[in-house]
């Protein structure tokens, strides 16, 4: 893959001609893409439409990587994309999106692939003045060419463009020699642009933090001017972004990233954001454990035990022999911040409740086997049980109980396939 800019060259979206690489120079193939989007791409294609693939889709595969997601951009307005797939639906307000379904047999779970319309900036010219008075939810909806729906894009790695008609990579925005460069870089003005929508700024750790690229200069000024805006995103906001990061196997890194940057005050709870670098070994413990696929409840609960459990520890030392209730109680309180910045459900926070419950039970030894396998998150606890003391300097004397137990309760139904025996190995 080659481009025509030098590695410090900056984008300038709103001027350059795109670079485009033919096919004989890049590594997507049709094969790497999810068969029905490739009907989708081709369907709008044969009705006389542009349709490109966008976004993370095409950055993965120029890296070698298979997507987990592939968003389609086209010149059609939803309402002929609607006309021309009996099995979509318009959604959105903010963001008017067409969501395309399809039924997966082989494991009846459906799969959704969203298609948006090219989109254009807002500017202060009088039409578009007069039109967003009248109908505000057209500033996110004024539809435009590729060249402008790539320059209100987020990353210049997340702005590349797979086109179906000739199977070219089209960058407006020197995304490529980024890619290149392994560098995340925002599109346009850091302050403005993260000012925006200060999720930006979780994402940009994200990105670094999982693809092992480095932050643009400007882009770290940006996002550490605008931090504090992010603790006026809506809590439920933030608990999708979460919950992207943990199913995507990035949480520890971006609380390392954000530790360094100094951001993770502005989007945890300060007591939280005060001791989230004691939980990050056990978090990376989650990430290697847990599957992501279809496991986001597991892995939320599991997450959030992490990030309050140093400061649960240090209250009620795990070995001391102590009312429940109390425990109880002060996991609940250490909860209502978390749920105050992430609305929580209610059914997560009881879950949670009682993995501490049952971490506490096998930590003062515990050992009715039936009684306790019984319990729904009794598998989660052990998780935590067996992570803790396998970091602790002596292992308690019932850490070998529960050891020589693991052969029969990884065939327990609750354990999902998952080999409990090997969190209790030395390494």
């Amino acid at each position: 893959m080659t481009t025509n800019h030098a590695p410090d060259d900056k984008p300038q979206a709103t001027t350059q001609e795109p670079v485009i690489i033919t096919r004989s120079d890049h590594p997507i193939s049709r094969k790497k893409i999810a068969q029905n989007a490739v009907k989708i791409l081709y369907r709008l294609k044969n009705r006389g439409f542009t349709a490109y693939l966008a976004g993370g889709a095409v950055r993965d595969m120029l890296l070698g990587d298979t997507p987990a997601d592939f968003d389609i951009v086209t010149d059609a307005t939803p309402k002929q994309i609607k006309r021309l797939f009996r099995n979509s639906r318009i959604i959105g307000r903010r963001f008017r999106l067409v969501h395309i379904f399809f039924h997966d047999r082989s494991n009846s779970i459906p799969q959704i692939y969203e298609i948006a319309t090219f989109r254009r900036p807002f500017t202060q010219e009088q039409d578009d003045a007069e039109r967003i008075k009248d109908e505000p939810e057209l500033a996110n909806n004024l539809f435009g060419t590729p060249k402008e729906d790539a320059s209100r894009r987020d990353f210049t790695v997340n702005a590349l463009f797979y086109n179906i008609a000739d199977f070219s990579v089209i960058d407006h925005v020197y995304g490529l020699n980024d890619l290149k460069n392994r560098i995340i870089r925002i599109i346009g003005d850091p302050n403005t642009r993260f000012a925006e929508d200060p999720v930006r700024i979780l994402r940009a750790l994200e990105f670094a933090c999982r693809l092992k690229f480095t932050i643009e200069e400007e882009t770290v000024k940006g996002l550490k001017a605008q931090a504090e805006a992010l603790s006026d995103v809506p809590p439920s906001r933030l608990r999708e972004e979460l919950k992207g990061l943990y199913t995507k196997k990035a949480t520890s890194g971006l609380l390392e990233l954000g530790n360094h940057y100094q951001i993770n005050q502005h989007w945890l709870p300060l007591e939280i954001a005060a001791s989230c670098l004691d939980s990050i070994p056990i978090i990376k413990q989650i990430e290697n454990f847990f599957p992501t696929t279809d496991n986001s409840k597991e892995l939320e609960k599991m997450v959030v035990a992490a990030l309050i459990m140093p400061n649960i520890i240090e209250k009620f030392p795990l070995h001391d022999n102590l009312r429940l209730g109390l425990v109880r109680e002060f996991v609940e309180e250490s909860l209502k911040p978390i749920n105050q910045r992430f609305n929580l459900p209610r059914f997560q926070r009881h879950a949670i409740k009682d993995i501490f419950t049952l971490l506490y039970r096998l930590s003062r030894g515990d050992k009715r086997v039936n009684k306790l396998v019984s319990r729904d998150h009794f598998f989660s606890a052990l998780f935590l049980y067996a992570t803790i003391n396998h970091q602790a300097p002596s292992k308690p004397d019932h850490f070998s109980f529960w050891q020589r137990q693991c052969d029969s309760l990884n065939r327990n139904p609750q354990a999902q396939g998952l080999d409990y025996s090997r969190l209790f190995l030395e390494d």
